[in-house]
């Protein structure tokens, strides 16, 4: 007889720690295909990506890690998340380094970036009524590389305000990020009002236009001399926008530093670019709190929105909050993680691991968590305390 049995299927004698408060959390893990054979499999598939996602939240970067912090969680979050209970210990056990490690990186990543994405994508538009923002861009893997001696590098979207990834693909070795923007919005759906991508001006192309056109996503994209002809018809309508009164005008003080955010608009008539109907410029300019001015700069911004969509205030936002996926994900997976400095390469490994942090940082996003680091650290401190972000 075996030792082992599922904690799904323990009778009330074993204590479940009350609701299951991380049922949904799980019901989507299910929902991976386990690639192991039956025979000689202690864990369920879903158990160990749930130990993995607690520990990530926890603060582990690696399989060591994760495979450290799964040897010592605590009974209660074990029976929680499904761990079998082993009768001769009379305790929940959990995987160690070796199965985490075989299943990160061999599990369908295809896969598990689709359900997480769709999952946590449901959990952040739940009470979502206005437009969805979504920022698209990419990120390398600088530790990580593919069969192909490439490093590997992963396209994402993540919903601006919120903080929260909600789609990510592998973009191939043999290609760019601009390639892959199908794939990655191809699962966007939102109904209660328009989705508007914003993107940086590697994705400002005709195809790229079209496409979310047909998908029926709203885009605002920067115009740079990557496109010399486009550039220089937005340059030439907005120049004399300059002599103008602008539309908007925002300040704020930082760092020792006083910046400025001052916004043009004008319709985009006579451009020649896929369906575009409002064109700005909007000037950045950084002063010394003498008021001594340091730099200025000029970003080109075109996009099909037009009316109040693309009011000046609308466009300044959309702009500035598009560059908090470096500042909200990139950055924070590379010093919250160390992502950059996991070597993690075989299989889908490297991938999966991203896969973690985006769930765990949804998680704690989901739940009005700011400061990431101190999170974790807290959460390390005591992993029961990890049941309040499994819960959505």
């Amino acid at each position: 007889m075996p030792s082992c049995q599922t904690g799904a299927a323990l009778s009330s004698g074993h204590d479940q720690a009350g609701e299951n408060k991380a049922s949904r959390l799980l019901e989507m893990l299910r929902q991976v295909k386990d690639f192991r054979a039956a025979r000689g499999k202690m864990y369920d598939l879903h158990f160990v990506l749930a130990v993995a996602v607690v520990a990530t939240l926890a603060g582990a970067a690696n399989y060591r890690q994760i495979g450290r912090r799964s040897g010592d969680l605590p009974q209660r979050l074990l029976a929680q998340i499904g761990a079998p209970y082993d009768y001769f210990r009379a305790a929940y056990v959990a995987p160690g380094e070796s199965t985490i490690r075989e299943v990160l990186t061999n599990v369908d990543a295809d896969l598990l970036d689709l359900l997480v994405g769709v999952w946590l994508h449901e959990c952040a538009t739940r009470d979502h009524d206005g437009d969805l923002v979504i920022s698209l861009d990419g990120k390398v893997l600088r530790g990580a590389w593919t069969t192909g001696n490439k490093q590997v590098k992963l396209f994402a979207a993540m919903i601006h305000g919120e903080g929260v990834v909600v789609a990510q693909t592998q973009v191939p070795d043999d290609t760019n990020e601009t390639t892959q923007v199908e794939n990655l919005v191809k699962i966007l759906k939102h109904k209660r009002g328009r989705t508007i991508a914003t993107a940086d001006a590697a994705h400002t192309q005709f195809r790229t236009a079209i496409l979310l056109h047909k998908r029926g996503i709203d885009y605002v994209l920067t115009v740079k001399r990557n496109q010399p002809t486009l550039y220089r018809q937005v340059f030439e309508r907005c120049l004399p926008l300059l002599q103008q009164t602008p539309g908007h005008d925002e300040e704020e003080r930082s760092h020792g530093r006083i910046k400025r955010w001052t916004t043009w608009t004008t319709t985009a008539e006579d451009i020649r670019f896929p369906f575009a109907r409002t064109i700005a410029v909007i000037r950045r300019d950084e002063f010394d709190l003498e008021g001594n001015r340091l730099t200025r700069e000029y970003a080109f911004i075109i996009t099909n929105l037009r009316g109040g969509r693309a009011a000046p205030a609308a466009i300044h936002t959309h702009v500035r909050l598009h560059w908090g996926i470096e500042n909200r994900v990139h950055y924070i997976r590379d010093t919250a993680w160390q992502e950059d400095a996991c070597r993690a390469h075989l299989g889908n490994g490297p991938r999966n691991l991203a896969i973690l942090r985006n769930l765990a940082l949804g998680l704690l996003r989901l739940h009005g968590v700011k400061k990431v680091k101190e999170a974790l650290e807290h959460i390390a401190a005591d992993r029961n305390r990890a049941l309040q972000f499994l819960a959505t």
